[in-house]
C-alpha cells in the first residue's frame, strides 16, 4: 500500500481552496475583500437635500370634483374616490405633479382600512390631502383644517349628495354617524334605516358619502387658499368638556378629539358631556 505523503495532502487541500470548493475558505476570502463604509458623525449631521415644494393647491370647482368622485368610486372605494377625484381635477388644471400622483394606493382605505372598520376613508383621505397641501411643521393650521372636516363628519346628517342619475339605488337615507369609525358610522345608518350593511342602498350611501366628503374637503382647501386668515369649525362643546376633564389635567387618561358619548356610557355620577 502506498504511504500517504503529508506534503501531497496539504498541496491538494490548497488546490481545493483555490478553486473555491471549501465553503469556509470561500467565506473567509469574501470577508477579507468586502468593506462596508458607514457614515461619519459629521455626515449624519448634514441636512438631507429637499426638492422645492411642488404640491401647491389650486382651487377647484366642487361640482366637477363631486361628479368625478361619484363616477370613480366603484374602482376603489371611498378613500380612493375622494383623493383620486381631487388629483384628477388638479391634473386637468395644472398637469404635473398631480398627473403622476399614485392615488391607486388609496384603495387601502376602503371599508375602514382594508375592511377593518376603523377610520372611515372619507376622513382618512381628506386628512391625507390636507396634510399634502399643508405639510408645514407648524401643525396648528393643519389640525384646524382636519378638525373642521372631522366635526362635520361626526355631526352632519349624511349623505346629502344626490346624483343626477343614481347608479346603485334610488334612495340613500341620511343619518348622523356620531363617529369617525367606519363600523360605527355604518351601524348607525343601519339602525336608522333598518337595512343591512350589505345591501345596495348601503353601498349607494357610502358612494354618496364619499362624494359629500370630497365636496367638504375642497371647500376647506379652497377657503384656506383664497383667505389666509379664515376660521374653521371648533370642537363641539361636549367634546371640549371631556378633553378639559380627561386631557392633560388630572386624571390625564384620554388622548383624542372624537365624540366620547357615541361609544362610552356614563353612570349617573358622571357629569353629562
Amino acid at each position: 500500500m502506498e504511504r500517504i505523503n503529508r506534503r501531497r495532502v496539504l498541496g491538494a487541500l490548497g488546490a481545493l481552496g483555490g478553486c473555491g470548493l471549501l465553503p469556509g475558505c470561500a467565506s473567509q476570502a469574501s470577508t477579507e475583500v468586502t468593506t462596508v463604509r458607514t457614515e461619519t458623525s459629521e455626515e449624519r449631521k448634514k441636512p438631507v437635500p429637499t426638492a422645492p415644494p411642488a404640491w401647491k393647491y389650486i382651487p377647484l370647482d366642487c361640482n366637477a370634483v363631486a361628479e368625478t368622485a361619484y363616477r370613480i368610486y366603484p374602482d376603489g372605494g371611498c378613500m380612493y374616490a375622494l383623493v383620486g377625484s381631487v388629483m384628477i381635477e388638479l391634473a386637468r388644471k395644472a398637469g404635473e405633479p398631480f398627473q403622476s400622483f399614485p392615488y391607486a394606493m388609496m384603495r387601502y382605505g376602503d371599508g375602514g382600512v382594508g375592511g377593518w372598520g376603523s377610520m372611515c376613508g372619507v376622513v382618512n383621505g381628506g386628512a391625507a390631502l390636507i396634510g399634502l397641501f399643508h405639510g408645514e411643521k407648524s401643525k396648528e393650521t393643519r389640525e384646524a383644517l382636519i378638525t373642521d372636516l372631522c366635526v362635520w363628519y361626526e355631526t352632519t346628517s349624511l349623505p346629502a349628495f344626490k346624483p343626477a342619475e343614481p347608479l346603485w339605488a334610488e334612495q340613500a337615507e341620511p343619518c348622523v354617524a356620531g363617529s369617525l369609525l367606519c363600523h360605527v358610522s355604518v351601524a348607525e345608518w343601519c339602525k336608522a334605516t333598518g337595512l343591512s350593511a350589505f345591501c345596495m342602498e348601503k353601498k349607494e350611501r357610502c358612494r354618496r358619502l364619499a362624494t359629500d366628503g370630497v365636496i367638504k374637503v375642497v371647500e376647506i382647501l379652497n377657503r384656506k387658499a383664497e383667505e389666509e386668515a379664515c376660521e374653521f369649525a371648533p370642537l363641539t362643546p361636549d367634546v371640549k368638556a371631556c378633553i378639559d376633564c380627561h386631557g392633560k389635567n388630572e386624571p390625564g387618561d384620554a388622548v383624542g378629539k372624537m365624540r366620547c358619548a357615541t361609544c362610552h356610557q356614563f353612570d349617573k355620577k358622571h357629569p353629562s358631556p
